[in-house]
């Protein structure tokens, strides 16, 4: 099952399915050299790296760093989905180097890091994982090279937006006490305020510093800028009115403090590649 061998794409990128006792098998194969993402849609299945070993259920979502082996073992069928990516993919900029050095879900060093996937969650995340299968099958271009840069990146920081707290958690032992006092007082006031205010400005002043200091501590601490923090946190309370609610999307484009709604489905287009009506629609 396992097999080390480089990533033969263009692109830089895999992106499949893979499934286990079933009537058509495909077997998931390691690569060298890339960050891994892996997404169980159905069944159970035990993942095992060196000493450490978990139990995924439907819904999980494992990160894996570059160079991670592992082995999955199942007494039953399961379905999942996977993302593999290489640093040249995704390393366009120091910003992108940095964001991925940060993003500590892909250090499995202690324990063996997932996360799972609320149903609408879920939704969101086969979105992407479709629109990455259909890119890899197009011709290379640099827009759809930049395509595919920018679903991953989304991928990763709406996981990020959706377990602020998580990541947190697992940030603490590296963070300076200054730097978790600032990273808590930043959630908490995105927590309080999104709805009205999006502005980085605003979130610095309340914090009692500048925006590039703001920023400084955002790129260190995520690896990205408070800009993109900020309206991953939008993007997940719409998701959540369009899901929950019978507001229109004119009426959530009043409650999340846009100016009209063609404004507010402009912005949900470039975060999520749906507009409102859409995201509801395939919900």
């Amino acid at each position: 099952m396992l097999s080390s061998i480089e990533l033969k794409s263009i692109y830089g990128f895999d992106a499949g399915t893979a499934t286990y006792l079933t009537e058509n098998d495909h077997l998931f194969q390691q690569h060298n050299d890339v960050y891994q993402l892996l997404w169980l849609q159905k069944g159970k299945v035990s993942v095992i790296m060196s000493t450490n070993k978990k139990e995924l259920t439907e819904g999980d979502c494992l990160f894996l760093g570059k160079n991670e082996l592992f082995r999955l073992t199942a007494d039953e069928s399961y379905s999942l989905c996977y993302v593999q990516f290489t640093d040249n993919f995704y390393c366009r900029t120091e910003v992108d180097r940095h964001f991925l050095d940060k993003c500590v879900f892909f250090d499995n060093t202690k324990a063996i890091n997932s996360i799972t996937l609320k149903p609408e969650q879920a939704a969101f995340a086969q979105y992407y994982f479709i629109s990455l299968l259909k890119l890899q099958s197009k011709t290379y271009s640099n827009l759809n090279y930049m395509t595919a840069h920018n679903i991953i990146e989304r991928v990763l920081l709406f996981i990020m937006a959706c377990h602020i707290n998580t990541y947190v958690e697992f940030n603490k032992e590296k963070l300076s006490p200054a730097q978790l006092k600032n990273v808590i007082k930043f959630n908490e006031l995105i927590k309080t305020n999104i709805r009205k205010e999006r502005n980085v400005q605003f979130y610095a002043d309340h914090m009692n510093i500048s925006v590039s200091k703001l920023t400084e501590i955002s790129k260190d601490i995520y690896g990205t800028t408070p800009k993109k923090i900020i309206a991953s946190a939008v993007v997940n309370e719409v998701k959540l009115l369009l899901k929950h609610t019978p507001l229109t999307i004119k009426e959530i484009a009043y409650e999340l403090n846009f100016e009209d709604s063609s404004n507010f489905t402009r912005f949900f287009i470039k975060a999520t590649g749906l507009s409102p009506k859409e995201y509801r629609e395939s919900l």
